[in-house]
C-alpha cells in the first residue's frame, strides 16, 4: 500500500533532507511539500494525507495554528501529526503532544536520528494510522448493522393503534440502537394479550433473543384460555428444550410480566420483573402489583402463579424495565419505589396525555442519572395500557 507523507517547513534543506531519509526506509511512500500552514491545509483538503511532519516555526500560518486546526475537524483529526523543532524549543514539543501530536523530533538531526529514530516514528505513526482507520470502518459497519437491526426490532413492536378494548403507548430506548428490552400486546378474541421482558446482556445478540421471545410468545398465547403463570411456564420449558446449558456460563435469562385482560379483569404472572403499576381513575391514584417469581431461563421447571385485578375503563396498565431506573451496570432491584414516586408525581400529565406522561417519566429519570454523573447504559421500555 502507497503512504502519503507531506512535509512541512519553511527551510528547503530540512524537507529535502527529512524526505530522502523516509524514502531509503519507506519504499512505497510518495511525499508532498508545503512551506506553510496554509499549504498543508490546501493540500489535506484535496488529497488523502497518511502521515503530516510538522515544522513548529513557519510563517504565515505556524505549526501550532496547524494542529490546532486539524484537531479541530473532524475529516483531519485522525491523521497523524509528528512536530519537529529545535532543541530550545522542548517546552513547546511538550504542548503539542497535549494538543494531539503524536510524535516529535528535534533538529538537527543526528545521524542515528537519520537511520534509525525517524523512520521508526514514521512507521510507527503510519501503522498507527491504520489500525485507527481499521477501527473506524469496523465501527462504521457495526452500526450499520446495529441500524438494520433495530429496523427488524421496530418491526417486531406491537402498533400502538387498532387495539378494540385499549389504548396502548410505547416508549423504547436501546442503550445500544438494539436492545433485550422487549414488550408486546396483541389483541386474540375478546382478550387482551400482552408482556414486558427484559434478557440478560445489550446489544444484537440481546436483541436477536428478544426477537427469539417474541416469536414464542406469539406461538404459545394461540392456546385457547391460557393463562399468564402456564405462559411463563411454556417459555421457561421452551428455553431448556432448545437450548443445552451444560458447560455453558452465559445463559438465556430474562425476567418477564405476562398480563390477560379480559372483560374487566386483569391476570397475571411475574418472573422477577419490575412491579408493574395500576392507575386507578376513579381514585386518582397508584396501585403496585407485587409478585414476585423466578427469572425465566434460570431453573428448570419453575411453577409461576396467576392472580386477578379487577380494572374498570379509563383505568391504566403501566410496565416498564429496570434499565428505566438502573444508572449504571449495577442492578438497583429497589428502584421501582423512584418510578412510583415520579409517576405519582406525574399522574396530572398522565390523565391528559398518557403518550406525554411516558416521555415526561423518561426525561425525569434521564435528568436524575445525568445529575449523578451516569446515562442510561441499559435498555429501557415502556408500556402503557389504558382501559377503554
Amino acid at each position: 500500500m502507497a503512504y502519503h507523507i507531506l512535509i512541512a517547513d519553511d527551510a528547503t534543506m530540512n524537507r529535502s533532507l527529512i524526505r530522502d531519509v523516509l524514502s531509503k526506509s519507506l519504499k512505497n511512500a510518495t511525499f508532498s511539500e508545503a512551506v506553510n500552514g496554509t499549504e498543508v491545509l490546501e493540500v489535506v483538503k484535496y488529497g488523502a494525507v497518511d502521515l503530516i511532519i510538522l515544522d513548529l516555526v513557519m510563517p504565515i500560518m505556524d505549526g501550532y495554528e496547524t494542529l490546532r486546526w486539524l484537531k479541530k475537524h473532524p475529516e483531519f483529526h485522525d491523521i497523524p501529526v509528528i512536530v519537529n523543532s529545535a532543541i530550545t524549543e522542548i517546552k513547546s514539543i511538550e504542548q503539542t503532544l497535549k494538543e494531539g501530536a503524536i510524535d516529535y523530533f528535534t533538529k538537527p538531526l543526528s545521524p542515528n536520528d537519520m537511520q534509525i529514530i525517524l523512520p521508526l516514528k514514521a512507521r510507527n505513526a503510519i501503522k498507527f494510522y491504520e489500525q485507527q482507520k481499521t477501527i473506524v470502518s469496523l465501527n462504521q459497519q457495526i452500526n450499520e448493522e446495529l441500524k438494520n437491526a433495530n429496523t427488524f426490532a421496530n418491526i417486531l413492536l406491537p402498533k400502538e393503534k387498532g387495539m378494540k378494548q385499549v389504548e396502548l403507548y410505547l416508549k423504547y430506548h436501546p442503550s445500544l440502537g438494539i436492545g433485550g428490552d422487549f414488550f408486546d400486546c396483541v389483541e386474540i378474541g375478546d382478550k387482551v394479550h400482552f408482556m414486558i421482558a427484559d434478557v440478560t446482556g445489550h446489544g444484537i445478540a440481546a436483541g436477536m433473543a428478544s426477537s427469539m421471545i417474541k416469536v414464542l410468545y406469539r406461538k404459545i398465547i394461540e392456546t385457547p384460555d391460557i393463562m399468564p403463570h402456564e405462559v411463563l411456564e411454556r417459555m421457561n420449558q421452551s428455553i431448556f428444550d432448545i437450548f443445552d446449558f451444560a458447560g455453558r456460563d452465559n445463559y438465556f435469562v430474562f425476567t418477564a410480566f405476562v398480563g390477560v385482560l379480559d372483560h374487566g379483569v386483569l391476570s397475571y404472572a411475574n418472573a422477577g420483573h419490575p412491579y408493574p403499576m395500576i392507575y386507578r381513575a376513579e381514585h386518582d391514584r397508584f396501585v403496585e402489583i407485587r409478585q414476585n417469581g423466578f427469572l425465566v431461563g434460570m431453573l428448570k421447571n419453575v411453577r409461576y402463579h396467576t392472580e386477578n385485578f379487577q380494572v374498570d375503563p379509563e383505568d391504566m396498565i403501566f410496565l416498564y424495565t429496570d434499565g428505566l431506573f438502573c444508572a449504571c451496570e449495577g442492578k438497583d432491584f429497589t428502584g421501582w419505589e423512584k418510578v412510583f414516586t415520579l409517576s405519582r408525581q406525574l399522574s396530572g400529565i398522565l390523565t391528559v396525555s398518557p403518550k406525554e406522561f411516558l416521555e415526561d417519566l423518561f426525561y425525569a429519570f434521564h435528568m436524575i442519572h445525568k445529575t449523578s454523573g451516569n446515562d442510561f447504559t441499559d435498555d429501557v421500555a415502556m408500556m402503557l395500557l389504558k382501559v377503554k
